[in-house]
């Protein structure tokens, strides 16, 4: 509390501009230094009628689609296509954290509980938490976003000194909240103007304190985003045929960069199916689908990164993608296409620790819903191939959710360098 009263203080910026569903734009004040813990409230959705809910794993995560920090024309970080890497960074810890922290900031409802029947699903309360406003603006309905999750520049600069950045600007564009951000796609939502809160250096001691941190240079990682399709594969003819479909795309969207972690999610092209009707089905767009026998490989340098099975294994994915990227909070079966022998539109059979629907004992549409692939690549990278596989097999299922077109995103950490000059002159560069 002294701190805030002798060395900062809270400023509390509106929109300079706030085009309906479209972007954001903030304005910092010139000559000012804050520090980098900036951060968004009052992030909401209005509904016209009727309840409706935020996405259960992003919350208002999903809202971003692009942000970008900005110097005049000048960018010093950003996040672009960024809605499936935060919808996995918001359940990217402990269960426990997620339900009592990000659950609650960012109103998702992605913490698991076992029940006293078996099964498992959100607690109550985070249900109850990710209802959005109707009609008017309620605050208890908004959601709180630090802005160091969505740009991890803030989490390594000392402090944002609008001497040295005098054109200081944050750019939000939004998603499209029909097809990401609501459960219920059919009504009409009108996005709130966030407020952005940043803290003040108004303290000289802690001033200079800040300026003689922001000399030489600084090491940081940006997430950056690639992606490829995998096309709609071949229905077998036979009852029980199966056919492998392999696709081989080069990605240059890391080429002469040093990338350290890399994070895939696989989500269908077409966005209408994971709806039944106009409600999402389980984390509706925002997930990584379970396909069958599916499997990864990566070439490096003239070689693939793995051997043997090239990730086969779905337990195996599992233990890379924890190890790579630390807690991830991931329902059972979340990573498996069905569970056991059991139909997935019956009455289930194996019951202890399904995720199942909210009125019977079938298994829920989050069974295979995060299949997520994490591995580190930590070395400088001239071409990355990825060589990727699924099993087609015959699929009555007029959907044929199992073998239609899908969207690859990639996110990638690349390290990259703020250097100051020391006469108020600076430069980015990739390390």
């Amino acid at each position: 509390m002294a701190d805030y009263s002798t060395s900062l203080r809270t400023q509390y910026l509106n929109p300079r501009t706030h085009l309906k569903n479209k972007q954001t734009e903030f304005r910092f004040d010139k000559n000012t230094m804050y520090t980098s813990s900036i951060r968004l409230l009052n992030v909401s959705v209005i509904r016209d009628t009727a309840n409706a809910s935020y996405n259960r794993r992003a919350g208002v995560l999903s809202l971003f689609k692009n942000v970008r920090l900005m110097d005049g024309s000048r960018e010093l970080s950003s996040l672009r296509n960024g809605i499936d890497y935060l919808a996995f960074k918001n359940m990217n810890t402990t269960n426990e954290k997620l339900h009592n922290m990000n659950d609650f900031l960012h109103k998702s409802a992605s913490s698991q509980s076992l029940r006293d029947t078996g099964d498992v699903h959100a607690p109550a309360d985070s249900i109850n938490q990710i209802t959005m406003n109707i009609d008017t603006f309620d605050e208890s309905k908004s959601g709180y976003v630090n802005l160091s999750l969505i740009l991890p520049l803030l989490s390594s600069l000392p402090a944002l000194d609008t001497t040295i950045f005098p054109n200081l600007r944050l750019i939000i564009e939004y998603s499209d909240v029909n097809k990401f951000v609501s459960e219920d796609k059919s009504g009409v939502y009108t996005i709130s103007e966030p407020v952005l809160a940043c803290d003040e250096i108004i303290g000289q001691n802690k001033k200079q304190a800040m300026k003689s941190a922001m000399k030489g240079s600084i090491l940081y990682y940006e997430i950056e985003h690639d992606l490829f399709q995998v096309a709609t594969g071949t229905q077998p003819t036979a009852t029980l045929g199966q056919i492998v479909q392999e696709t081989n795309k080069v990605i240059t969207g890391f080429d002469n960069k040093y990338v350290s972690r890399v994070l895939m999610a696989k989500t269908y092209n077409d966005k209408t199916l994971n709806y039944d009707g106009n409600v999402c089905l389980g984390a509706g767009n925002l997930v990584s689908l379970a396909m069958f026998k599916d499997e990864l490989n990566v070439r490096h340098k003239g070689s693939n990164m793995f051997n043997g099975d090239a990730l086969a294994n779905p337990g195996f994915r599992q233990m890379l993608l924890q190890e790579t990227w630390g807690d991830v909070t991931i329902c059972p079966f979340g990573s498996l296409t069905m569970i056991g022998l059991d139909n997935p539109i019956g009455d289930a059979t194996n019951v202890s620790g399904m995720p199942k629907t909210l009125t019977n004992f079938r298994q829920s549409a989050f069974v295979g819903q995060s299949d997520y692939i994490g591995f580190s690549v930590e070395d400088y990278v001239k071409q990355l191939q990825f060589n990727y596989k699924r099993t087609i097999v015959k699929d009555d299922d007029a959907s044929l959710k199992n073998s239609v077109a899908m969207d690859v995103h990639i996110y990638a950490e690349v390290r990259k360098q703020l250097s100051f000059s020391g006469n108020g002159e600076y430069d980015i560069s990739y390390v």
